[in-house]
């Protein structure tokens, strides 16, 4: 039971830690945001911080992993997926879901794309791919140039959960959902038009 205890704890610091990081990545900027200043704000020490992560960039590179992960396991869902308007609806439900889980990642995002892309980079072409894979699958069964434009368009209309800034309260996540997923569709169902 201790065991689980001390695991579910330190889940909860690095969670505690992410948000705080966010929080200061968001308000001040990456680069003027120190780990002192993370620790401060979680109620650790900076030593307890090291025990986690062993830089900012380390700690940077797990938040913004966690996201990327997700939105891969979305993406991954289309191999050997059949196109139909339900699938492509119920992907873009799915990758939508992700971003608004995220939506606190985004003014970081936003603010720091270098920082950001140096966490990534490793990961950066393969993440391209897999990006291009799933707009390919949206833009429908053989797709012309417009086609996959508006797919493209699509994914970036759903990136607005990320850039729009909303306050806490101000709109519910199913209200963002709901808004977002229709302007996705809308400029999927030109398709056909």
């Amino acid at each position: 039971m201790g065991d689980v205890q001390h695991a579910s704890g330190s889940r909860d610091t690095k969670a505690s830690i992410h948000r705080a990081a966010l929080d200061l990545f968001s308000a001040q900027g990456y680069e003027k945001t120190s780990l002192r200043e993370i620790a401060e704000q979680v109620g650790i020490t900076k030593a307890s911080l090291y025990y986690h992560y062993s830089s900012k960039q380390d700690l940077l590179r797990a938040i913004i992993g966690t996201f990327v992960d997700d939105l891969r396991q979305v993406m991954a869902r289309t191999d050997g997926l059949d196109w139909s308007p339900e699938a492509e609806r119920e992907l873009l439900g799915a990758y939508l879901d992700v971003l608004i889980k995220h939506r606190a990642t985004g003014p970081t995002l936003m603010r720091d794309i270098g920082a950001v892309l140096a966490a990534i980079d490793e990961d950066l072409e393969g993440l391209i791919a897999t990006s291009r894979g799933f707009q390919l699958w949206l833009a429908g069964p053989n797709p012309t140039v417009p086609d996959r434009l508006r797919a493209a368009a699509a994914i970036e209309a759903l990136s607005a959960a990320l850039s729009a800034n909303l306050s806490p309260g101000e709109f519910i996540d199913s209200e963002i959902h709901a808004t977002l997923l229709d302007a996705a569709a809308a400029l999927l169902g030109r398709r056909n038009a």
